[in-house]
């Protein structure tokens, strides 16, 4: 079971996270996200030892500022959180970057809009990764879940992460959701003692219990 814990900025958070041997952690790069990393934060990470799987966190931002934290971040994988079309990733793809696609999804939910990235995962093997959080008024963050069982209707060979909501006592839940492609939780705002900031303890219990 993979895991990847989004939303972080504060660099002391950030080493003890990166103390769990969690597979991904996410940084925002939206100013919109209460959990922004702006660049003076961005220059203090630069100077911690990461670990590889940082995942840069984008919202139709521009290829040119994608390019700009690849080195100082060590990005590992570009999560695209907006309305980026597939040409775009492709970009990211060509760079040899991983890409999570992030899509937000309801009970009117088109799968069928999934297609033209299935192609595009086929020419990029294990480097396109689909990430499914719950559709909001804003580009995900909403801390809320929807419901898991839409995920039926999802045929595809591109695996995911489960987003959206996440919390602690979610850990059965979890164990039980059969998908074929389902690789791992994507958890944020379930584990936070406020935005930016992660519970550390509650972080190592959920792991301990989902990795058991």
């Amino acid at each position: 079971m993979i895991i990847k814990v989004c939303g972080m900025r504060d660099t002391e958070n950030i080493e003890r996270l990166q103390q769990l041997g969690v597979d991904f952690m996410g940084l925002i790069r939206y100013s919109k996200s209460k959990r922004f990393v702006d660049d003076s934060q961005t220059a203090k990470i630069s100077q911690l030892p990461l670990r590889s799987g940082t995942v840069g966190v984008y919202v139709n931002e521009t290829f040119e500022n994608i390019i700009k934290d690849i080195i100082p971040l060590r990005l590992d994988v570009v999560q695209l959180h907006g309305d980026e079309n597939v040409a775009f990733a492709k970009a990211i793809l060509e760079l040899n970057i991983k890409v999570f696609k992030a899509f937000q999804v309801d009970a009117n939910f088109d799968f069928e809009i999934l297609e033209p990235w299935q192609e595009l995962a086929k020419e990029y093997p294990a480097k396109l990764f689909f990430l499914f959080d719950t559709k909001s008024d804003q580009y995900g963050g909403s801390g809320k879940k929807f419901n898991w069982e839409l995920l039926d209707h999802y045929k595809g060979e591109v695996p995911f992460l489960l987003s959206g909501g996440i919390k602690l006592e979610d850990v059965d839940r979890i164990d039980a959701f059969k998908h074929k492609m389902f690789m791992g939780v994507d958890l944020n705002s379930g584990f936070e003692t406020k935005p930016g900031l992660k519970d550390i303890s509650e972080l190592t219990t959920f792991i301990n219990k989902l990795r058991s």
